[in-house]
């Protein structure tokens, strides 16, 4: 399942390898589609042989083989117009992305509910844990070791992500009449969960932050990939059968990835 992040298909080109010993290059560029003047960044690579886009935060890049023709990009790009306009306005309306200092005062979200950090020095002890006040305190050896609070706070999600995921994954996977499936963690910073064709659902811990019913969605999403394997209507009939709000739930986590993604 993509997070949100915009890749429209590729046009081909064929990529022509020389002894020039640089790799790949970035060049800023600017052009004019309908009456916007859309900035992008030409990402030249030797590695790639086809033009292919991407829409982030970050605004339109446009991935392109070594050699290929300005007038090649450009006709590429205006063949896109719609899908890039589309993906811009898009972006420009996500929920800004936070910024942790992880230290005590920040704030990190567990099931859709806001929670505190509390770093406590402890010199036996590195560990994070929910006490009963909400918040989540996180021992280590020093509290000036913001890439160590970082650590064990996601190691704390990826326990709590492990059960909770088994348990709605048991749970759509009984009302869909399948047998549960194995499940892995991701770290992936572009999908929330997937599923391949030997029966194994991987989720991202991320999605730990956001609340149960956005948590659901995905995981019922990935539960009827068991029975098909694509993005068929009996694919989403499957969903609707066990998530019957999937689309408005489709909506609203495309609306938070970019602050989910985040952390």
């Amino acid at each position: 399942m993509d997070r949100g992040r915009g890749r429209a298909p590729g046009f081909g080109a064929d990529l022509t390898e020389d002894m020039f010993p640089v790799g790949a290059v970035d060049e800023p560029r600017r052009i004019r589609l309908r009456d916007r003047e859309i900035p992008y960044v030409l990402k030249r690579s030797r590695r790639r042989a086809r033009i292919a886009f991407l829409v982030d935060e970050g605004g339109l890049s446009v991935h392109a083989p070594w050699n290929a023709p300005e007038t090649h990009v450009e006709y590429a790009i205006r063949m896109a117009e719609q899908w890039i306009l589309r993906k811009l306005e898009q972006w420009s309306g996500r929920t800004p992305t936070r910024t942790l200092q992880w230290q005590t005062g920040d704030i990190v979200e567990y099931l859709g509910s806001p929670v505190p950090i509390d770093v406590i020095e402890d010199p036996f002890h590195k560990r994070a844990e929910l006490r009963d006040d909400r918040n989540l305190m996180v021992r280590v050896p020093r509290a000036d070791s913001p890439g160590l609070v970082r650590e064990l706070v996601i190691g704390w999600y990826r326990r709590h992500a492990t059960r909770h995921f088994s348990e709605r994954l048991s749970h759509f996977a009984t009302a869909l009449g399948v047998a549960t499936p194995k499940l892995y963690l991701t770290n992936a910073t572009t999908r929330w969960g997937s599923c391949n064709v030997q029966g194994h659902v991987r989720l991202n811990w991320r999605l730990m932050q956001a609340p149960p019913s956005l948590i659901d969605y995905v995981v019922a999403h990935e539960t009827a990939h068991l029975l098909h394997l694509n993005h068929s209507a009996r694919f989403w009939k499957a969903v609707g059968r066990i998530y019957p709000d999937y689309e408005s739930a489709r909506t609203t986590l495309a609306s938070m990835s970019r602050h989910y993604m985040a952390l």
